[in-house]
């Protein structure tokens, strides 16, 4: 997810040097997702793709006369088949539905739909049912538009038309007023902000709005935890309470934020909250130096751990096999290596 979540990032941080041009991005919302899928379809589309006629036939098999039933109120319904959607918590079930949407982002990259960077194609950039389609033509989107759903029709899937938004990323809020655009017979039109693999798009204060969402989880989650004894003064102990911290909390307050520029300011929002949570777990008062919280826990600041993401992140796409992605890095690392906003920024250190 985070590397698709990249490739927006990324996507944003070039649309800025041109900003007489806009950079349309619409998130698509596919109603029920996984348990649309239809068998007789995928299967197809497993026999498209080549795979071996032995695998074809385990799959088959695992998804071959289904059934279920119904309890209710103490009774239980006759069995009925199952003809569609994939099962809740396979291991296949995300590769499935991959390869259910894939004949879709091929045909746009074949045709060279949406948004490019160079010669990098960046118009597509999906993780499972996530869909995302970026563009800085609006007649172009267009067409991506009714190629989706075109192919929503094709695969029996429903788009919801009220979750499906678009955002303008433009200075000029005339352009944003002229805009919009058709799904089916539903209208789009551009709205302030929308959501893509878990992370807050928008045109305006795009990295705070993230930071707040973020730690206003990590709170609720730490209050969730409170009766296990994760309240610092009679609680359970500071090591074991960092641990359950680093395995619960932290995961949740710093996801997705390795692919946003955070400047100062914002870190420090960071450090502030990660500080007090680990002054609370050792009953410290505020005026311990920050060196001794630290120290006592063997934790890291705010800072490292960002950075061990941003090493975790380049590393994924060093070795993965997408050439995509691999392209990117490049290409900006030679182009782009001064801009402050794209994460292959060379002074960094990570180039």
């Amino acid at each position: 997810m985070i590397l698709a979540a990249l490739i927006v990032s990324e996507a944003k941080c070039e649309s800025k040097l041109t900003p007489l041009i806009p950079l349309c991005l619409i998130t698509v919302d596919s109603m029920k997702a996984f348990d649309v899928v239809s068998h007789v379809i995928v299967l197809d589309k497993l026999y498209e793709i080549g795979v071996h006629p032995k695998i074809w036939t385990i799959v088959r098999d695992l998804y071959d006369g289904m059934t279920s039933k119904v309890r209710w109120a103490g009774a239980i319904s006759p069995k009925f088949n199952i003809l569609q959607g994939v099962r809740q918590g396979g291991i296949l079930s995300p590769l499935l539905y991959k390869i259910y949407n894939n004949n879709l982002l091929m045909e746009l990259q074949e045709t060279r739909l949406g948004f490019r960077m160079g010669n990098v194609y960046l118009g597509c950039p999906t993780c499972a049912d996530d869909i995302a389609l970026l563009s800085s033509n609006p007649n172009e989107l267009q067409c991506m538009l009714s190629t989706l759903h075109r192919h929503a029709v094709q695969d029996r899937v429903s788009i919801h038309p009220k979750k499906t938004k678009a955002v303008v990323f433009s200075k000029s809020n005339s352009i944003k007023s002229t805009l919009s655009w058709k799904l089916g017979d539903s209208d789009i039109s551009p709205s302030n902000q929308t959501v893509h693999l878990g992370i807050l798009r928008s045109e305006l204060k795009e990295n705070n709005l993230n930071l707040e969402d973020r730690i206003s989880l990590a709170r609720r989650t730490m209050y969730a935890l409170i009766s296990t004894g994760l309240h610092g003064s009679n609680g359970i102990n500071p090591i074991v309470a960092y641990k359950i911290y680093q395995s619960y909390i932290l995961p949740k307050l710093l996801f997705g934020l390795e692919v946003l520029p955070l400047n100062k300011s914002q870190i420090d929002i960071l450090r502030k909250f990660h500080i007090s949570n680990l002054r609370r777990f050792q009953s410290l008062p505020t005026r311990t130096a920050t060196e001794i919280v630290y120290l006592l826990l063997g934790a890291l600041p705010v800072e490292a751990e960002l950075h061990k993401r941003h090493l975790s992140l380049l590393y994924n796409i060093i070795s993965c096999n997408n050439s995509t992605l691999k392209n990117l890095m490049m290409r900006q690392l030679a182009v782009n290596g001064e801009n402050q906003e794209s994460f292959f920024w060379s002074n960094t250190g990570y180039s």
